[in-house]
C-alpha cells in the first residue's frame, strides 16, 4: 500500500468529469457565508465561533428544486424493511445525497458529540527507526498490520487500496462518480466517491444490513475560503477518512500541498450528525492529513505534516475536537494504526511505536 502522492495539477479526464457531475448532480448554489452564534453572516476576517463556545450549528443546504430524494440523511435511505437493505444499496443513483452546509474552515463547536469523559490516552514513544520511504508495505507485513480497507475497482497503481474483495452489494460508482475508497469497520461501511483517489466527494454509508443510512456531499468543505494568488487548482480539497460512532460520523478533509496555499485552512477533523447532516463541530486547521485517523474510546488520533512544516502526533476529544496532547515527529505521518496497545505510526522516513497509557 502506498501513500497518495501530493497534490498535482488535475488532468483533463478529471476536470471533465468534475463538470459533468455538475451538469448531472444538482450543481448546489454557491455556498452561503459562515455565520455568527446569531446567525448573522461574518464579516470578512472575522474569527469562527470558539471550540468553548456553543454556536448554532450550520444546517445541510435545502434540496434543489424538484429533487425529492434530498432529505434528512435517514429519510434518504428510504423503506427500512427487513431484507430490503442489500437491494437497495445496488445502486445509488436513484438517491440524492444530503448537501452539507459550509463548514467555518475553523476551530467551532455548535454542540457536543456524544462521548463519555475519560482520561486522554497518553503515548510513550517505544520505538523509533528510519525506513526506506519505499518499503511501506514491508513495514504493514513485518508488524501484523492493515487498514480495514478494500479493494476498489477503480484503484490504480499507488493508491491505497485494501486488500479485501469488495463485496458485490456495494455500488461501484455513483452516476459517473467511480467508488474510490471502502472502509470496513465491521459494524458499518463508509464509501467514498469522486473523480480520483486524491478528489473524494461523496461519502455513504451503510450499516450493517447492507441499507444506506447517510449519503452526504462534502463540496462545500473542498476549497478553502481563502487561497494565496496562484493556487487555486492546487488547494480543491477532498474526504480522507471516516468512521460513525454513536450516531455521529468522523471525517477529515483537506488538501494536498502547502498549508500556505490556502493561507492555512487545511486538514480538519469534523464531526457530523449522522441523522441530520448538522455540523456537531470543527477541529483547529493542521491536525489530520494522514491517510487515515484511528477514533480510540473517547478521543481521536491523527497526525499532520507536510515536507518542511511541522509534524505533529494530535490527541483530541471525541466531543469537543478540542486538542488534548500532541507529540513532535520527523516527518509527515501517513498511516496510523492501533494493535494490542501500542500505536504504529507510519511517517514519510521514520517508524514510530507509541504505548497507549
Amino acid at each position: 500500500m502506498l501513500a497518495a502522492p501530493p497534490a498535482a495539477q488535475p488532468c483533463r479526464r478529471a476536470r471533465l468529469l468534475a463538470a459533468l457531475l455538475a451538469v448531472c448532480a444538482c450543481q448546489p448554489d454557491a455556498a452561503p457565508p459562515a455565520h455568527t452564534s446569531q446567525g448573522a453572516p461574518l464579516p470578512p476576517g472575522a474569527a469562527t465561533p470558539s471550540a468553548h463556545v456553543a454556536a448554532p450549528a450550520p444546517r445541510p443546504a435545502p434540496a434543489a428544486a424538484g429533487d425529492s430524494a434530498a432529505q434528512p440523511a435517514q429519510q434518504a435511505a428510504g423503506d427500512r424493511a427487513p431484507g430490503a437493505g442489500a437491494a437497495r444499496a445496488s445502486s445509488l443513483d436513484g438517491r440524492a445525497p444530503v448537501k452539507l452546509a459550509p463548514p467555518p474552515f475553523g476551530q467551532a463547536l455548535f454542540r457536543p458529540a456524544p462521548a463519555g469523559s475519560t482520561a486522554a490516552p497518553r503515548l510513550v514513544k517505544i520505538a523509533e527507526q528510519k525506513n526506506k520511504i519505499t518499503d511501506e508495505a514491508a513495514w504493514f507485513t513485518e508488524n501484523g498490520l492493515s487498514l480495514p480497507t478494500l479493494q476498489v475497482p477503480s484503484a490504480a497503481a499507488g493508491e491505497a487500496s485494501g486488500s479485501r474483495p469488495l463485496p458485490s452489494f456495494v455500488p461501484e460508482s455513483y452516476r459517473d462518480q467511480p467508488l474510490v475508497k471502502a472502509i470496513d469497520h465491521g459494524d458499518h461501511l463508509a464509501l467514498f466517491y469522486g473523480p480520483s483517489f486524491a478528489a473524494e466527494r461523496f461519502v455513504a454509508i451503510l450499516d450493517a444490513a447492507h441499507r444506506v443510512v447517510a449519503f452526504f456531499d462534502f463540496k462545500s468543505f473542498l476549497m478553502p475560503p481563502e487561497i494565496a494568488p496562484n493556487e487555486a487548482e492546487f488547494v480543491q480539497g477532498h474526504v480522507g477518512w471516516a468512521v460513525v460512532k454513536d450516531g455521529v460520523l468522523y471525517v477529515s478533509s483537506g488538501h494536498r500541498t502547502y498549508a500556505a496555499s490556502s493561507k492555512g485552512k487545511n486538514a480538519y477533523l469534523s464531526a457530523i450528525d449522522l441523522a441530520s447532516g448538522q455540523l456537531l463541530w470543527q477541529s483547529a486547521p493542521l491536525v489530520c492529513n494522514a491517510e487515515n485517523f484511528v477514533l480510540r474510546g473517547d478521543h481521536l488520533l491523527c497526525g499532520y505534516g507536510f515536507t518542511a512544516e511541522p509534524d505533529f502526533l494530535y490527541v483530541l476529544e471525541r466531543a469537543t475536537g478540542k486538542v488534548v496532547s500532541k507529540l513532535s515527529l520527523k516527518s509527515g505521518p501517513a498511516f496510523l494504526v492501533e494493535k494490542d496497545g501500542k500505536l504504529f505510526v507510519r511517517t514519510y522516513d521514520t517508524d514510530y511505536v507509541f504505548e497507549i497509557r
